[in-house]
């Protein structure tokens, strides 16, 4: 399956693609940007690129070439492009794996494949890639099936222990469904009711919890968000 990679940034996410094919690397857009192209949204502020191989040197490389400023982050493997002209933000990482060695805690990472690496994410919709290197360009990788989710506006997560992994997960899962008009799939919403029975959203730091709340109120209706947050929190303890 094709997706149309808006023509404002394709030349730059071309360009990407074709240096990392040089170094014979496999690079991808990940993330919202994809899913809101696969939605038929072009205005992304945002670009997030994940390589199979070291993300940061592929960035040092790509902010020669392009004339960007580059911020490597190396516990994280992860790098931002400034780009020049007011062209915005380009973030880079190398794919990786998580594994929480107990809820709510920071993820311990390690090098993983591309399918590692979107296993790691929220939901389903935000699980999708775009390869770009050339002769793939604009070809979705889809392993857990989010277009279709998309299409059947269904907020669903990858893996049932996803809300004890990281409880901030709920807060951006009453965001996501606002926005963008999601339902909760059913065991998804079950699996945040049984996370907020036990008061997970505590087990935050209050830094995490009041970036997801800000965030929340950056919404474009954030009453309507808070009101579905407060129905969750109703339902979880009348079960």
């Amino acid at each position: 399956m094709q997706i149309k990679i808006p023509s404002r940034v394709r030349p730059l996410l071309q360009r990407v693609g074709a240096i990392a094919e040089a170094q014979g690397l496999s690079v991808y857009a990940v993330g919202g940007c994809v899913r809101d192209w696969c939605r038929g949204i072009t205005a992304v502020k945002d670009l997030d690129v994940t390589v199979e191989g070291d993300g940061i040197a592929l960035a040092r490389q790509l902010a020669q070439l392009l004339g960007a400023t580059v911020t490597a982050h190396a516990p994280f493997g992860t790098a931002t492009l400034r780009l020049p002209g007011g062209q915005g933000r380009l973030d880079i990482a190398s794919c990786r794996k998580e594994v929480y060695k107990r809820p709510a805690a920071y993820p311990t990472v390690s090098a993983g494949t591309l399918e590692d690496d979107l296993f790691r994410r929220d939901f389903t919709v935000n699980a999708m890639a775009l390869a770009l290197n050339p002769g793939r360009f604009g070809t979705l990788i889809d392993p857990f099936h989010g277009a279709e989710d998309l299409r059947r506006k269904c907020l669903r997560i990858l893996h049932e222990r996803s809300f004890l992994d990281d409880p901030s997960r709920i807060l951006r899962g009453v965001r996501f469904a606002q926005r963008f008009r999601l339902r909760w799939e059913r065991g998804t919403r079950r699996a945040a009711l049984d996370a907020l029975a036990q008061q997970a959203l505590s087990w935050l730091n209050t830094g995490r919890l009041r970036r997801e709340m800000e965030r929340m109120l950056e919404e474009p209706d954030p009453l309507a968000c808070l009101q579905q947050l407060s129905s969750l929190f109703t339902a979880s303890h009348t079960r």
